[in-house]
C-alpha cells in the first residue's frame, strides 16, 4: 500500500514538472517569436529615422513591450538581469528610431540569449521532411493569404521574397505556426498542427524562397558542416552569414532530403547529443534519453565497426562514454555529472569524426604523389636508354 502511494505521488511531482517545462517553455516561445518580428518588420516601419508606417511602428512597440512583460513571467536565474538589460536597449533603440540594421542584429541577439537562457528547444530530433512533404497542407491552409507560390496577397506578406526570408531561421518560421507562441494565424490555420507538421510548413516556406538561388557546390558543405545538418540548418539565420554561406543555407534549408548525404553520421551524432543535453538542461529527462538513443542508433551504430578497425581504443572509449551518459541520465545523477558526461561523449565523437574523415588534402597529396612518381619513372627511363646508346656506341 506504502509503496503505491509513494508511486503515485512520483507520478504526480513528474507530472507537475512537466507541465512547469511546457508552460515555461510556451512562454519563452512566445517572447522570442516577439522579438523575431520585430528584427524582421522594423525596417518597413521606420526608414532614415522617419517613422513610414505608424501602425506598423506602433506595433513594434507593442510587440517589445509584450515580451518583455514575458521575460519577467520566466523564473529569474543568473543571466535574466541581463537578458531584460539587453531588451531594454532595444526599446530604447526602436523608440530613437535607429538605423533598421542595429535593431535587427539587437533583436535577434535578445532571441538567441532567451533561447540558451531557458534552452528553447530550436530544432527537431528527427531529420526534416522535404518541402513536398507539407505542399497539400499549405495549399489548404496558407496559400490563400500568402499565395499558392509565395508570392503573396491582401492578408499576408510574399513567402518568396529572399530579402524577406533570409532574416528567419527556420525555427523561427516554425515558431509562427504555433498557437501557443504566436496568435497571428487563426486555430483554423495552426490550432491542429502537429510539431512534425509545422517543421515541414517551416521547409515548404524555405523552399519557396530557396527557388531564387542554385545548388551550391559541394565544397560549401565541407567549408559550413555545422549549417547542413541539425540544430544549424534550423537556428541559423541567412542574413547573419557571410554572403556564400548565406546563399547556401538558403537553398539548403528548402531542399533538406538533398543535403543529407552530405551530413557525416558522426556531426549527426553531435548535433542530436546538442539537442539532448538542451532538453537535459531544460529539464525534460525523457526528451534528453530519447535523443541519445537516437545518436546512438542511428548515427553511431552503422560506423561503429568502422571506426573500431580503424581505432579500437578509440572505439572502445566511446562505448564507455555512452553507457556513462545513459546510466547518468537513467539513474537520476547530479545535473553537473550529466553535463560533464555529455560534454565527454561530443568531445569523443568529434575526434573519431576526425578519425574517420581523410585530410581534406589527401585527394591532391595523392595526385601529386602520382605524378612524381611518373615523373621519377620517365627519367630513370631517358636515363637507362642514355646508358644503353652509349653501351651501343
Amino acid at each position: 500500500m506504502r509503496c503505491t502511494w509513494l508511486f503515485s505521488l512520483c507520478l504526480l511531482t513528474l507530472s507537475w514538472l512537466s507541465g512547469e517545462v511546457r508552460a515555461q517553455e510556451s512562454l519563452a516561445a512566445e517572447a522570442s517569436n516577439l522579438l523575431s518580428y520585430i528584427a524582421v518588420d522594423y525596417g518597413e516601419a521606420v526608414q532614415e529615422g522617419e517613422v513610414r508606417d505608424p501602425f506598423l511602428y506602433r506595433q513594434q512597440r507593442r510587440n517589445l513591450e509584450r515580451a518583455l512583460e514575458l521575460v519577467r513571467q520566466l523564473p529569474d536565474k543568473p543571466g535574466r538581469a541581463a537578458l531584460e538589460n539587453s531588451m531594454l536597449e532595444l526599446d530604447a533603440a526602436v523608440a530613437a528610431k535607429q538605423d533598421a540594421e542595429q535593431v535587427r542584429r539587437r533583436a535577434n541577439a535578445a532571441a538567441d540569449r532567451l533561447a540558451a537562457l531557458y534552452q528553447l528547444q530550436r530544432s527537431p530530433a528527427d531529420v526534416l521532411p522535404a518541402a513536398s512533404a507539407a505542399a497539400p497542407l499549405y495549399a489548404r491552409r496558407c496559400a490563400a493569404c500568402h499565395g499558392g507560390r509565395g508570392e503573396g496577397g491582401t492578408g499576408g506578406p510574399a513567402l518568396r521574397d529572399p530579402g524577406r526570408m533570409a532574416n528567419f531561421s527556420l525555427y523561427d518560421l516554425y515558431n509562427t505556426l504555433d498557437p501557443a507562441a504566436d496568435a497571428v494565424h487563426g486555430s483554423d490555420i495552426d490550432g491542429d498542427l502537429t510539431s512534425r507538421q509545422r517543421w515541414a510548413l517551416a521547409v515548404t516556406v524555405a523552399h519557396l524562397a530557396a527557388a531564387a538561388y542554385k545548388p551550391p557546390p559541394v565544397e560549401l558543405a565541407q567549408r559550413y558542416p555545422a549549417l547542413i545538418g541539425l540544430p544549424g540548418m534550423a537556428t541559423a539565420r541567412p542574413v547573419e552569414l557571410p554572403d556564400d554561406a548565406a546563399a547556401a543555407l538558403m537553398w539548403w534549408r528548402g531542399n533538406p532530403q538533398r543535403v543529407r548525404a552530405l551530413e557525416h553520421p558522426l556531426a549527426r551524432a553531435g548535433g542530436l547529443l546538442q539537442l539532448a543535453e538542451t532538453s537535459y538542461r531544460a529539464g525534460d529527462s525523457a526528451a534528453a534519453y530519447h535523443q541519445l538513443m537516437l545518436a546512438f542508433r542511428q548515427s553511431y551504430q552503422p560506423v561503429h565497426e568502422q571506426l573500431a578497425g580503424r581505432d579500437a581504443p578509440l572505439a572502445t572509449q566511446l562505448a564507455e562514454r555512452w553507457q556513462s551518459l545513459r546510466g547518468a541520465i537513467l539513474g537520476d545523477a547530479p545535473s553537473t555529472e550529466v553535463i560533464a558526461a555529455f560534454q565527454q561523449l561530443r568531445a569523443a565523437l568529434a575526434q573519431a569524426q576526425a578519425r574517420l574523415e581523410p585530410p581534406a588534402e589527401s585527394g591532391r597529396v595523392t595526385l601529386w604523389a602520382w605524378l612524381l612518381f611518373a615523373a621519377a619513372a620517365a627519367l630513370g627511363l631517358l636515363l637507362w636508354l642514355g646508358l644503353r646508346r652509349r653501351r651501343l656506341d
